[in-house]
């Protein structure tokens, strides 16, 4: 497994694997529409339907930022992108300010909204950022035991090594053929340190390195690709974190 990242590492993700989702075709939306969050504790989540039959569905793992990233207000840009590419999007909430246990309450918020779905059939993708990118990788290592969706493929962008930080998660429950890309930026202080020890994590836990994809987000101009980029949605943030996860999502078929 590769634990090095450097500004020369630039690596494309281009899987497809055979499936077809399926579900039912009626009462279908016509337009886009949100709901939530149904709780106004920790366990709340939001839902974002696409306009028909969704295509996939992304589980987005916000970061430990204050009340505001508790909801999906610096995301929200991100996520009616990828409902507009026809992704149901699900925002758990999973703490109301700082909380060191948070995989409870986020796990809680996502079955309430795959109660909600008709979910049977359609590739998942698990997308964090930054604590939320950890997150990500360890609500996969969690869901199968817990009955919730499980991810086909997973996006942690600027991660930190930990996302649950009341006790260590075990990773080893992570399938192997899940899709695991990790991009970093490159003017992010904490990208080399976050990114390397995840890796580390998931090679003691035995996760297979060929199924690990790192990518940079390069600055250039008067882009700069820090820790806080991905909440932008100028063209450049668009393509630095926006492009290379439409390229992951478009190749997604499910695995079961």
């Amino acid at each position: 497994m590769k634990t090095a990242l450097t500004p020369v590492v630039v690596a494309a993700l281009l899987f497809v694997l055979a499936g077809c989702g399926s579900g039912s075709s009626s009462s279908l939306p016509t337009r886009p529409s949100i709901a939530g969050p149904f709780t106004q504790d920790a366990n709340g989540v939001w839902i974002f339907k696409p306009a028909g039959k969704p295509k996939r569905l992304v589980i987005f793992f916000h970061g430990q930022g204050g009340a505001t990233e508790t909801t999906p207000e610096n995301h929200r840009a991100w996520i009616d992108h990828l409902v507009s590419k026809g992704a149901v999007v699900v925002y758990p909430r999973y703490e109301m300010l700082y909380s060191a246990s948070v995989l409870k309450a986020a796990n809680a918020g996502i079955k309430t909204a795959a109660d909600r779905l008709e979910l049977t059939g359609i590739p998942v993708l698990a997308l964090g950022y930054s604590r939320g990118a950890a997150m990500a990788v360890e609500y996969a290592a969690t869901a199968p035991g817990e009955h919730l969706p499980v991810p086909t493929a997973i996006e942690s962008v600027n991660p930190v090594p930990y996302g649950e930080q009341a006790r260590i998660v075990d990773l080893r429950p992570l399938r192997p053929k899940t899709l695991m890309a990790i991009l970093v930026s490159d003017k992010d202080p904490h990208a080399t340190d976050g990114a390397s020890l995840l890796l580390h994590r998931l090679r003691d836990a035995g996760f297979p390195g060929q199924q690990v994809e790192l990518n940079i987000a390069h600055s250039h101009g008067s882009f700069t690709a820090d820790h806080l980029a991905p909440l932008g949605s100028s063209p450049a943030a668009r393509q630095a974190y926006w492009a290379p996860t439409d390229e992951l999502i478009a190749h997604l078929r499910s695995l079961g």
